[in-house]
């Protein structure tokens, strides 16, 4: 897994739009010292702000130059400066953006440098079918947290073709399948995101929905944790428990969907009541706006049921994955906040022999 090393001497100066970073990319800021950076380990890259670097801060990156390490590394520095421009290259640092980019730009220079972080490695036990999806929607869904953060539109189409292979692929070799496939996924957001879809559109298909609400479910599915963009990877993929203040801010999600999709004309209105309200419950414990009963929509109450029951039963380091049983026993304990006519019908498609059954063998 790559990992973004960030060195400055002030953090509190550091481009606050280039800190985002760390939702795209796993994120750790290093003090600067020889110890640090020489004990950059590969599958790194060093982003170095040059602003207000003193002699000894110099010393230690041209230190680090010479050392030979094969760890790629990009400069943050005034352009128009030639004399900074200058410096960054003696040191080694010939990949550089100025203070002033915006955002994208630093993106792209560095999936150019250590490519998609969101791009899966699957065993070659899945067909091609399902090699393609699974690389597919986890682009769009790297391209939809890549516009979010810069206020770009929001590939909508893209996700909805997304959608529409998902069924497809389930279509052809089973849930299961899919489902396997995408937890060889190396971020537990991209995971969880396609296991949610995954089951969403079963379920919609599984009920006799026509193509198009299939299509806008998952496209729900896709967009209803938009709002994790905010947070960092260091925390949404954390391999322990999380903490009080780590919860809580992972709990803020749906606020930051609402912030982000509030103007958006090009995101359906159902989509934007999805990742607003799937945390919320029937007697009005859920959050963001504790809504109850009829406030909480057909539409909103499936993707909770898949959300919650998708959680239950994906694998995480610090917790092993709960049988289909085992997630029902604690999801029907839910009476009053989850639609148990819903989650019978959900349970019954699940435990079925046809659900999820692989149709035909993944191709070697």
């Amino acid at each position: 897994m790559v990992q973004i090393l960030v060195a400055a001497v002030d953090f509190g100066n550091f481009p606050s739009r280039f800190a985002r970073i760390a939702t795209l990319y796993p994120t750790k800021r290093i003090a600067f010292s020889r110890a640090n950076l020489r004990d950059i380990k590969p599958r790194s890259l060093l982003l170095v702000d040059f602003l207000d670097l003193g002699t000894d801060h110099i010393e230690i990156l041209r230190d680090f130059s010479r050392s030979g390490q094969s760890v790629p590394a990009l400069g943050i520095v005034d352009t128009k400066s030639r004399q900074s421009v200058l410096q960054a290259r003696e040191l080694g640092f010939y990949n550089l953006i100025d203070r002033e980019e915006k955002f994208a730009t630093l993106f792209e220079k560095i999936r150019e440098v250590v490519g998609d972080y969101s791009k899966p490695t699957l065993p070659s036990r899945y067909s091609e079918k399902i090699v393609k999806s699974v690389e597919t929607t986890s682009m769009g869904l790297n391209l939809m947290s890549a516009a979010a953060l810069s206020g770009a539109p929001l590939p909508m189409q893209f996700l909805a073709t997304n959608a529409q292979d998902i069924t497809s692929v389930i279509m052809t070799d089973g849930l299961d399948s899919w489902l396997s496939a995408v937890q060889c996924h190396h971020s537990h957001t991209f995971c969880h995101t396609m296991m949610v879809a995954g089951h969403t559109v079963s379920f919609s298909r599984a009920l006799g929905h026509s193509e198009a609400e299939q299509t806008i479910l998952g496209l729900g599915a896709l967009v209803h944790d938009l709002g994790k963009v905010k947070i960092p990877l260091s925390i949404l993929d954390k391999p322990g428990r999380l903490t009080l203040e780590e919860r809580e801010l992972v709990n803020k999600h749906p606020l930051f969907s609402r912030e982000m999709l509030a103007t958006r004309q090009e995101v359906p209105k159902q989509v934007v009541e999805m990742a607003l309200c799937h945390h919320e419950f029937l007697d009005g414990t859920g959050y963001p706006d504790g809504l109850k009963g009829n406030q909480i929509s057909q539409r909103v109450r499936l993707l909770t049921i898949s959300d919650i029951y998708s959680a239950l039963t994906e694998k995480r380091a610090y917790k092993d994955s709960l049988s289909p049983r085992q997630a029902f026993a604690i999801m029907f304990e839910m009476k009053g906040k989850l639609d148990m006519d819903l989650l019978r019908k959900f349970r019954t498609q699940v435990l079925s022999s046809e659900f999820g059954r692989v149709r035909r063998q993944a191709r070697a």
